[in-house]
């Protein structure tokens, strides 16, 4: 009886599917089709004989075939041969072709495969780790070709896509390696579908940033510091090592740290900064594979992602304030071409002379501005002089109308002008020995008229980031600019006054402008390998604090240990001791 029923099974498969839906489903030939199916040892060309007979009949598979078809949506289709995985392509395109009720449980099928069982990589000293990777990556081409091949012959798959692939993102306390291959297929969806690369960036970026502002400065210092000290123990240990082997009392050498080594280590210690790592080397080499085409610049697709990536910096890096490293995917872009430089100032510039955006936005724009004409070396000498002129003259006109009517510094009523001018400060501190070397850079440095900024009642230098007056107060008194050592003595003696209504009664608080500057050094080990070549390190040396201390200040002066709890946690008490805590100006002693 079994074998005439596998005569009957092979010859119509027609038969074999209205038998068993008017017999609800309990007919022998469709049990042993749903069993051949599943069976992974099966053999594969039984299994492909069996998903063309399939093929010829897909108009018969209906939704009350839904086990049947999720079966084979299941089954393992890429371990068992080309022949095989040709069959599976075959059937997949002509069973939505016929029934597109089947499309969208088959594309969120084919995202969740983005990530791969992973376990095979747990052990990555495995002999046979490369070879897997390789088949991992195999395995991913193929689940791509197929989707591609999808949204080729039903368009309507990418509007199902972009909701799905959001829905799949891996929550943030999954491991690296989630987040690399996800990633990783993202990038490759945005190849073969143009359309929904703004979108697939856009998601991209914003769990980055979720990732970005639990990543804190301070805690990837401590783990790299950490990582250095265990390179440093390993290379003395191979020191002794050598002694040892030299005098014959060992054979053994201990291996060194290596790169991989360290990326573990760092990945293990903060698993979230680890996961941006990767996302951020990603990214960072797709801007590279799109903007170039056999190592020409293509103009066209530059000036496009440029555009992409710059709404989505707009619309969410820059309202993010705490964010470290992901707007050096716009940094690393603007190194392309001058003109993209060029074009993102203005953009910055426009934001902060623009009266109808909210003062804090002002603020923002004039902290990147400064950050990035200090630390991008692809930005010309001649461009930090056109903005710094820019900036000087709207300082100056500030001052203008403001008038007379200023008592005192007020961060609340002038934060924008505080910010500008701080940003103003922070590039001559970078950049006043270049500015000095232009033909007349010395006349044009005159021209800024820094003394008349720093003695109007404004008084910016009250505000600013202390390290960054003193570094200003310094060049400016070696180029004979400015002399501010009187102010900033003269504002050492009392809080900057801002008057607080509570009950009637005015208290008296202190303000200073966040030490904000966005692109501070970029910490992430695997990826700062794209960032390093184009980042700008502060050459110089810092204002000695001794210098500065008047013997003359009264008693009654308060500490630095007795100095405000909202001061201290901000603003660490010394220059070496800000310098310790990651965050701007990033000066570093010569």
């Amino acid at each position: 009886m079994e074998a005439t029923t596998e005569v009957d099974f092979y010859t119509d498969m027609q038969v074999v599917l209205q038998m068993a839906k008017d017999d609800g489903k309990t007919f022998n030939a469709y049990d042993i089709l749903l069993k051949k199916l599943c069976n992974k040892e099966e053999k594969a060309d039984v299994v492909i004989k069996l998903l063309g007979d399939l093929e010829q009949h897909v108009t018969l598979l209906t939704q009350d075939y839904q086990s049947l078809v999720y079966l084979i949506m299941g089954m393992d289709w890429l371990d068992r041969g080309p022949e095989l995985i040709t069959a599976y392509k075959a059937f997949i395109l002509n069973l939505v072709s016929a029934q597109t009720f089947y499309l969208k449980p088959l594309v969120r099928k084919l995202v969740k495969s983005f990530v791969p069982d992973l376990t095979v990589l747990s052990v990555p000293e495995s002999e046979s780790y490369e070879s897997i990777r390789q088949k991992l990556a195999n395995d991913l081409m193929h689940i791509h070709s197929l989707l591609n091949s999808l949204s080729q012959l039903v368009p309507v798959t990418q509007l199902l896509l972009g909701p799905i692939l959001e829905e799949y993102f891996p929550y943030i306390n999954k491991g690296v390696l989630f987040f690399e291959y996800y990633t990783r297929g993202l990038l490759t969806v945005s190849q073969y579908m143009p359309a929904l690369r703004l979108q697939i960036l856009e998601l991209l970026i914003k769990n980055m940033l979720k990732l970005d502002v639990r990543s804190s400065r301070l805690d990837i210092n401590t783990a790299l510091c950490l990582s250095d000290t265990l390179k440093e123990e390993v290379e003395d240990t191979q020191f002794d090592v050598d002694i040892d082997s030299a005098s014959g009392a060992n054979d053994k050498v201990a291996p060194g740290v290596s790169k991989e080594a360290k990326e573990t280590q760092f990945n293990t210690a903060l698993p979230l900064a680890g996961s941006l790592d990767a996302m951020m080397s990603l990214c960072l080499e797709y801007i590279r594979d799109t903007c170039f085409t056999s190592a020409t610049l293509d103009w066209n697709a530059t000036k496009k992602l440029y555009r992409e990536l710059l709404s989505i910096f707009d619309k969410y890096i820059f309202l993010t304030h705490a964010s470290c490293h992901v707007q050096f995917l716009l940094f690393h872009v603007c190194s392309l071409k001058e003109a993209l430089a060029d074009g993102f100032i203005d953009y910055l510039w426009k934001k902060i002379t623009d009266p109808t955006n909210q003062s804090i936005y002002r603020q923002t724009a004039a902290c990147y501005i400064g950050s990035f004409l200090t630390r991008a070396k692809y930005v010309s000498i001649n461009t930090a002089k056109e903005v710094m002129e820019l900036m000087l003259k709207w300082i100056h006109k500030y001052i203008d109308q403001t008038g007379e009517g200023v008592l005192h510094a007020d961060i609340a009523h002038h934060g924008t002008f505080y910010s500008v001018c701080q940003s103003a400060f922070y590039i001559f501190c970078f950049k006043h020995n270049d500015f000095m070397q232009l033909k007349k850079g010395f006349k044009w440095a005159e021209s800024l008229n820094f003394q008349r900024v720093i003695t109007c009642k404004l008084n910016p230098l009250r505000v600013c980031v202390p390290i960054i007056v003193k570094t200003f107060a310094s060049a400016t008194r070696l180029h004979q600019l400015a002399f501010c050592d009187t102010i900033i003595e003269r504002n050492n003696r009392y809080y900057l006054p801002v008057a607080v209504c509570t009950n009637s009664i005015e208290v008296t608080a202190f303000k200073q402008l966040d030490s904000y500057f966005p692109f501070d050094p970029y910490l992430l080990p695997r990826s700062s390998s794209h960032i390093s070549p184009l980042y700008h390190e502060f050459q110089g040396s810092l204002p000695d604090e001794e210098e500065d201390i008047d013997e003359d200040v009264d008693d009654f002066l308060p500490d630095e240990e007795e100095e405000p709890k909202h001061m201290s946690s901000s603003m660490p008490k010394g220059a070496s001791d800000f310098l310790a805590y990651g965050i701007s100006p990033g000066f570093q002693h010569g």
